[in-house]
């Protein structure tokens, strides 16, 4: 792990500003355990996203003397808006310049509108970030998990008075008409995102399901199993599967309760992640959002296994 810089200040990661090393970079804050075990899991995010950075993007701190906020910073911040639950940003940069100034100086007195247009041009390095943590996570999973869900995007009454929402759908939910986009997801048995996508809502789960594994990018020599629920029971996917060496199971009685570890997944990113309920007026913002909620969700599990945590307790840790 290599050393972080914050505001142009050297710090190895354990050298992390406390209670008894006092905040150099910023003002006085008033320290409390759980706020330094907080800024402890800052600094090891932040080490975690500037190393993978790093790799991926060798000349993106070619003119870092010039920015406000480095790239990795940028990163670093938008990941840990979402660990923190904020989803308005001129709401988190006012407690990120109140609590975390020391740690990121460039937040004080800094634009909602500046970070989210130095997010936007950083965003397609979320999903490469949080695949760069993935093998140390779920390694090369047998069992495998694949679900949907539906989010709304706009109230139906708010449809008929605008043009809508581009990448949207109606598509009937029970006794309801949802006008919005849906998430399918591939996830494995600790309920750890491997791949996603992004589609209209009135698109059919089953032909997401070999993308997805596509993009996963997983070894051909295990032999896997693909659990779902009956909205996947398709005897050409089961065909298409088998051929890859992937037997798709869709009856309950043999996924063992398997299957319910998604369901933990998906409602983690909505209760906690607020994955329903984001503030994104287009597709592009909301395209970045749920990227920084993904990579967020995933970086948060990994903070935890190495600070010797409990994998899946992460909100508390951040709030």
């Amino acid at each position: 792990m290599s050393i972080a810089w914050f505001g142009g200040v050297e710090r190895e990661p354990s050298d992390h500003c406390s209670p008894t090393k006092g905040a150099p970079d910023g003002p006085t804050t008033p320290y409390t355990p759980r706020l330094d075990r907080t800024e402890e899991a800052i600094v090891v995010l932040f080490c975690l996203v500037d190393d993978a950075y790093r790799i991926l993007n060798p000349r993106g701190e070619r003119y870092a003397s010039l920015k406000r906020l480095s790239d990795s910073e940028v990163l670093a911040l938008a990941l840990f808006q979402q660990l923190r639950g904020v989803e308005s940003e001129q709401s988190f940069l006012r407690e990120a310049e109140r609590f975390f100034s020391h740690l990121f100086p460039g937040v004080v007195g800094l634009w909602p509108s500046s970070l989210n247009r130095r997010l936007r041009k950083l965003r397609r390095f979320l999903e490469p970030l949080r695949r760069a943590v993935l093998p140390d996570l779920v390694g090369d999973p047998e069992t495998l998990i694949v679900d949907s869900t539906l989010l709304s995007v706009l109230h139906p009454r708010q449809v008929g008075q605008s043009e809508g929402f581009e990448g949207a759908a109606w598509v009937r939910w029970g006794s309801f008409s949802v006008y919005g986009v849906k998430l399918h997801l591939l996830c494995a048995t600790n309920s750890v995102p491997v791949s996603y996508e992004l589609t209209p809502a009135n698109a059919a789960e089953v032909r997401l399901t070999e993308e997805l594994l596509a993009e996963a990018g997983l070894g051909e020599e295990v032999g896997r199993r693909l659990l779902g629920d009956l909205a996947y029971r398709s005897g050409e996917l089961e065909d298409a599967l088998a051929e890859c060496g992937v037997a798709l199971v869709t009856e309950r009685w043999r996924q063992h309760g398997e299957r319910q570890r998604i369901e933990i997944c998906f409602s983690s990113l909505k209760r906690v992640f607020g994955l329903s309920e984001t503030l994104a007026k287009t597709l592009v913002g909301l395209a970045t959002r749920i990227a920084a909620k993904m990579a967020a969700y995933t970086y948060g599990f990994y903070v935890n296994r190495l600070l010797g945590r409990p994998q899946g307790r992460i909100k508390e840790l951040w709030a």
